[in-house]
């Protein structure tokens, strides 16, 4: 679900076929230069538990009675005082209202994805969503393309075709067992697809921002976003329980790590072995909810579970080696 660092230039594209050019949307990025072995092991580790933590988060709120546009709104909100304070005594001089603006279109998005998503997980079936996330590098597949200059091939075209086949048995899997809903599924593909535009304009703002101004900023624009969209469907804003309120913070806090651990890896690892990494998601949350949900996996999901996993493993895994290459 993330970008490679880089763009394609005249000898590489002779080499290879790809669609035509839109030098007019490229964003042209600094190329990453090698990074040591020991540096990957640790960035290898730190991502793989982050992307655990963060999948931990659909599991929890697929469980809950507070609604998912609250869970969201909470997860946004929490960090941002911890954050902000930070900001303010580190490096309050760079954090101006510019830099807070560049942070607007990623926290726009992060806020509708995280929203959507966390909703979806309560109308369709926690293994739905879960697999459906699992297509978002697709999705940014095609974004990079656009807007970095990405190449891209028959073969990740091909294997992108044949990812979706095995979404769509899942989600027809779903519905004939009662245990899916065609709208909670369009949910969950409206949010990763917002969620991809956040991967894009992070990719940009990163250029010009810290992770702590960066985290600070599209938090609060998330929060702003949010909000709307909680009061519009009507859910409740402070937690009924005590288990509500537990959940809100496990729901804050524990992704809260994770997205710390992501950022701390992308220093070590490449970022096309943290895509390959990411599909640790969809695992994490689809065991999860078969051995604390009482959910279940029939052979017709497992065969579309295998289809989505190895047409994004071999796609990333093709992909990682073009860039070595």
């Amino acid at each position: 679900m993330l970008f490679a660092h880089g763009y394609v230039n005249a000898t590489n594209l002779r080499k290879c076929q790809r669609w035509p050019r839109r030098d007019e949307l490229t964003i042209h990025t600094e190329t990453s230069g090698s990074v040591p072995e020991n540096k990957i092991k640790e960035g290898i580790i730190s991502c793989s538990f982050g992307y655990v933590l963060i999948a931990i988060a659909s599991v929890i709120v697929s469980d809950s009675e507070v609604h998912g546009l609250t869970m969201a709104f909470w997860r946004s909100w929490i960090a941002v005082p911890v954050l902000g304070l930070y900001v303010v005594y580190k490096q309050k001089r760079r954090f101006n209202w510019q830099n807070f603006l560049v942070c607007a279109p990623a926290g726009i998005c992060f806020g509708s994805a995280i929203g959507l998503f966390f909703w979806s997980t309560q109308i369709t079936s926690l293994i739905n969503a879960s697999l459906i996330s699992s297509l978002q590098p697709l999705i940014i597949i095609f974004l990079s393309y656009f807007f970095f200059s990405e190449m891209v091939t028959k073969s990740d075209v091909g294997l992108s075709i044949f990812a979706i086949s095995g979404a769509v048995i899942i989600v027809l899997a779903g519905s004939s067992e009662g245990s899916g809903n065609l709208s909670g599924d369009l949910i969950a593909l409206l949010g990763i697809t917002l969620g991809s535009g956040y991967f894009a304009f992070a990719k940009k703002a990163l250029t010009k921002l810290g992770v702590a101004e960066f985290m600070t900023g599209y938090f609060i624009w998330s929060g702003f976003t949010l909000t709307p969209m909680m009061l519009i469907a009507g859910a409740e804003i402070m937690p009924q329980t005590q288990r509500d309120l537990t959940q809100i913070l496990a729901v804050a806090f524990i992704p809260g790590v994770g997205h710390i651990l992501l950022n701390y890896s992308q220093g070590k690892a490449t970022l096309s072995l943290i895509g390959i990494l990411q599909l640790l998601m969809p695992v994490t949350a689809t065991v999860s909810a078969v051995l604390f949900l009482e959910a279940n996996i029939s052979a017709i999901k497992g065969l579309g579970m295998c289809i989505v996993f190895f047409g994004l493993g071999t796609s990333s895994y093709i992909r990682s080696k073009r860039i070595e290459t």
